[in-house]
């Protein structure tokens, strides 16, 4: 990047100065050509890691053949679901499962199925910490599904526009004038190493229209290596990947103070174990800098729920280090600037486009456990679910009854994954097909037993 932008500058200046047009043109034109081969050298390197996938793109970043693209790309994934791929420069054919989808932040990690032994192009994931505002880009894509008939994708050059911005589920994204269009979904941008520093997956259309305006969004490559071993395998089998917030710490979205001014602190909460006061300012989190309380939702998007972060507090004149954990899990979808709980979210039936065409929506479950009713165990040391009322499936038992559970035991566990709120249950019936046996632990009057639980195809799935 500093090549080319060194070379972008000696351009201007020695036209400026040069006395003989001649001159000029000849400066010019070896810097242009220096410029032209610089980009052709990274987009030979590049271009064969691209992937195109349905209505939209993607990039491997392995050579055993992972890759990356938009939720709302590959938004059958968390079912999990397989499709049909080609790579960039191939007229072969790949199927492509799908292994772990994060909704909230528009990422699935797929997978290639490959011959024994196989390798695939791949470009790696550079470090998106260190792009800064007017840096070189590449972008890769198939805008308007233009390479349709195995010619080639588009390519387009531009430059970061802003960093760390915050737009909801896209919670720290890069900006870029790069042009992304419709199609470009899910298709990476470069730095001028050719590291992937950002998967595209949304612009700022021109009046309702959905055309490019020079104001795109890449979700920064930092953020998806975060959730990658998360995406890679989720205990109790579940596909879906949850974004999390603070438990108990709410903020002042109007607050002067310069950082994130806490309003209130609940008991019984992360935030209090933690030590958080009302009042406090938060200003750092990890290694990056806290202005507002935007700011906080941002950071916080950037590791997937359960994960610590370090805060750099505020408390009159001193200033305090607090370890807390993204512990609550958020709704999955991406509507709305701050990020909901997914309790909450199902509260109010889910909120988002009711009844409109929704690409984040998680399908409906395969399979059920048949529990009507429970509430959450109020020993958050322990956790779990109370089971309160169970319900029959397709006019057989409940399969917890089934395995021996009775109401007021205590659900502790699901193949391993800890049970604290409804989606952990709900994420696993999504991908776990009926028949299926899962291992579970539960209290009865303070004895922690195990039994083996056949799951039910659930009434939902096909609605």
């Amino acid at each position: 990047m500093k090549k080319i932008m060194v070379a972008l500058v000696l351009s201007l200046c020695v036209g400026a100065v040069s006395i003989q047009a001649q001159d000029r043109k000849t400066a010019a034109g070896g810097s242009v050509s220096k410029i032209d081969d610089e980009t052709r050298a990274l987009v030979k390197k590049v271009w064969p890691a691209f992937i195109h996938i349905g209505g939209g793109s993607a990039v491997c970043i392995s050579e055993d053949g992972y890759f990356l693209t938009n939720h709302h790309v590959f938004n059958e994934a968390a079912k999990p679901a397989s499709t049909v791929v080609r790579m960039a420069g191939s007229t072969r054919k790949y199927t492509a499962d799908a292994v772990g989808a994060d909704p909230r932040g528009d990422i699935v990690l797929g997978k290639l199925k490959l011959e024994k032994g196989e390798k695939v192009p791949f470009a790696k994931l550079g470090d998106s910490d260190k792009v800064q505002i007017g840096d070189l880009c590449l972008s890769i894509g198939d805008p308007f599904l233009l390479s349709g008939g195995l010619s080639e994708p588009t390519i387009t050059l531009g430059t970061i526009t802003a960093t760390h911005r915050f737009q909801g589920g896209y919670c720290d994204c890069l900006q870029i004038d790069t042009a992304i269009n419709p199609g470009n979904s899910g298709g990476p941008s470069f730095n001028i190493d050719g590291e992937v520093i950002g998967i595209n997956g949304r612009n700022i259309a021109s009046h309702g229209k959905r055309f490019n305006t020079g104001a795109g969004y890449a979700i920064p490559a930092n953020q998806i290596k975060q959730f990658l071993d998360a995406l890679r395998a989720q205990e109790g089998g579940a596909y879906v990947v949850r974004h999390g917030l603070v438990g108990g710490l709410k903020l002042s979205l109007g607050s002067k103070v310069k950082g994130a001014q806490v309003e209130r602190v609940d008991a019984e909460s992360e935030a209090a174990d933690a030590g958080f006061m009302a009042g406090d300012v938060i200003t750092m989190m990890d290694q990056y800098t806290v202005f507002n309380a935007f700011r906080y939702y941002g950071v916080i998007g950037t590791k997937p729920r359960g994960s610590a972060f370090k805060f750099s507090v505020k408390r009159g004149d001193k200033t305090l280090e607090i370890t807390a954990r993204n512990n609550v899990p958020t709704e999955s979808g991406q509507f709305g600037t701050i990020p909901r709980s997914d309790d909450e979210a199902r509260k109010d039936g889910g909120g988002g486009m009711a009844g409109m065409m929704d690409p984040f929506k998680l399908p409906n479950p395969k399979s059920t456990l048949g529990v009507k009713k429970f509430e959450r165990n109020k020993d958050r040391a322990v956790g779990g679910f109370v089971l309160q009322q169970f319900s029959e499936v397709g006019g057989e038992q409940s399969p917890l009854e089934a395995a021996g559970l009775a109401t007021n035991d205590v659900l502790l566990t699901i193949n391993g994954r800890k049970i604290i709120y409804a989606c952990d249950v709900s994420d696993i019936m999504i991908a776990v097909e009926p028949k299926t046996p899962l291992q579970v632990k539960y209290l009865r009057d303070g004895k922690e037993m195990e039994a083996t639980v056949i799951t039910a195809e659930s009434p939902r799935r096909n609605r």
